[in-house]
């Protein structure tokens, strides 16, 4: 006995018929029979086909009819919150940077990490390492800039623990969120030295949108800098993981395509194309969706990855939900999400003592309870799978925003219409 799963999302689009379910990111072209049978189906539905049972059962379109799907997402959020075998430590040498971006929330405060601190954090890791239950380790850079202090940071600190992890059998990853301006050619060996292989490097549109917005103080543009660099880093980098994150507005999208000729050929399978729209044109977001797959579907011709085609990722929990995951700031504080005011101590949920050892505060706790979307309006919705509740440090700073429910249906529709055209 089976039921229509509470998390399908129905679909009519150029007069074919498509059903998208939340719980698995499957999605399934059927006829207009079927599509009307599971849309109007009120309980229990008798399908004769055990081939189609199958599949639909499987892509979790159809769910066991004494099943509370409910269940399966309070599951892997407490799993994924409490039971991660990785740990994940984002590092912030300084909040210094070479570049003044308009929209960037940092605050650049002058300092960075000193020697002493650095070997406290270099204890915590191992101290994170050693209490067991890892699999992987995530050493994670962000910043400011994080390459500024690459000598006396990053690279003692990577090398450290990665030879840690190796002698405890723990996998370890290293990655880093940088301008890429300082990604020069003399610094590949220690970053293959430290198997320093993630890279998210950021372009502002196209040169001429670009050099407008990230320059140095001399005000020359870096776009063929950065290009430079990061087409170099693909050469020399074994298993490297290139995102190529462009940061788009209404006004630079158009002429998005201009980027994909700035990287040789050869170069092109390795760079991950990610487009993010500029946090203040948020509320664009779903007028420009059309404009954007052109763009990405011109980047796939040219060679290059993209997420254009790869469906809703859903049921994915923030990272700073988990445990395991501590962001450490230059000054040994330390906080659950990148994107915070470092300088405002009420965000933070602790610090990192000289010994190695992480003292938490009452935030910190907070952690612990509920997640933001265990509510009635929330656990009722079915949209959960795709919205997750919103941010659970938003519950915690006591920020609750307003359900974005409209916008959510909207996203997932004109995603799922950019993957049909992309594939007729």
């Amino acid at each position: 006995m089976c039921k229509p799963s509470k998390y399908n999302i129905y679909l009519t689009y150029k007069d074919r018929y498509y059903i998208f379910n939340q719980l698995s990111s499957e999605l399934r072209e059927v006829d207009l029979e079927l599509y009307e049978e599971l849309q109007n189906a009120k309980g229990q539905i008798q399908l004769t086909d055990s081939d189609l049972i199958s599949d639909l059962l499987k892509c979790n379109i159809l769910s066991p009819f004494d099943c509370n799907e409910v269940n399966k997402i309070l599951c892997a959020n407490k799993t994924f919150r409490f039971l991660n075998s990785t740990a994940r430590v984002t590092i912030i040498p300084t909040l210094e940077c070479n570049f003044r971006c308009w929209y960037c929330y940092e605050t650049h405060e002058n300092g960075h990490m000193s020697a002493p601190d650095v070997d406290s954090v270099i204890l915590f890791c191992k101290n994170l390492i050693a209490k067991g239950g890892l699999k992987s380790f995530v050493l994670d850079w962000f910043g400011g800039e994080p390459l500024l202090y690459f000598d006396s940071i990053v690279y003692p600190i990577s090398l450290a623990i990665k030879a840690y992890c190796k002698e405890n059998d723990v996998e370890f990853f290293n990655s880093i969120t940088t301008n890429g301006f300082f990604a020069t050619e003399d610094l590949i060996p220690r970053l293959n030295e430290i198997e320093l292989r993630g890279f998210q490097i950021t372009l502002d549109g196209e040169r001429r949108f670009h050099d407008k917005t990230r320059y140095n103080r001399n005000r020359s543009g870096s776009y063929d800098i950065i290009v430079g660099n990061i087409t170099r880093l693909c050469r020399d980098i074994p298993d490297i993981s290139m995102t190529l994150r462009i940061n788009y507005t209404p006004a630079n999208l158009k002429t998005l395509e201009v980027i994909a000729d700035s990287f040789p050929q050869d170069v092109r399978k390795k760079i991950f194309i990610e487009p993010q729209l500029v946090w203040q044109y948020k509320e664009s977001v779903n007028t420009i969706t059309d404009t954007l797959a052109q763009k990405l579907k011109y980047f796939q011709s040219m060679g290059y990855p993209t997420r254009g085609n790869v469906l809703p990722e859903t049921c994915k929990w923030c990272y700073a939900e988990s445990m395991n995951q501590y962001v450490i700031n230059f000054d040994l504080s330390v906080y659950k999400c990148t994107a915070r005011d470092f300088t405002n101590p009420i965000y933070s949920i602790g610090r990192i003592s000289k010994y190695g050892v992480f003292v938490p505060n009452n935030n910190y706790y907070k952690y612990f309870t509920s997640s933001f979307f265990e509510n009635e309006t929330c656990l009722d919705c079915n949209l959960l799978p795709s919205c997750s509740g919103m941010c659970i440090q938003k519950k915690i700073e006591k920020s609750i925003p307003s359900c974005p429910k409209k916008n959510i249906m909207e996203s997932i529709q004109n995603k799922l219409k950019s993957i049909i055209d992309l594939s007729i």
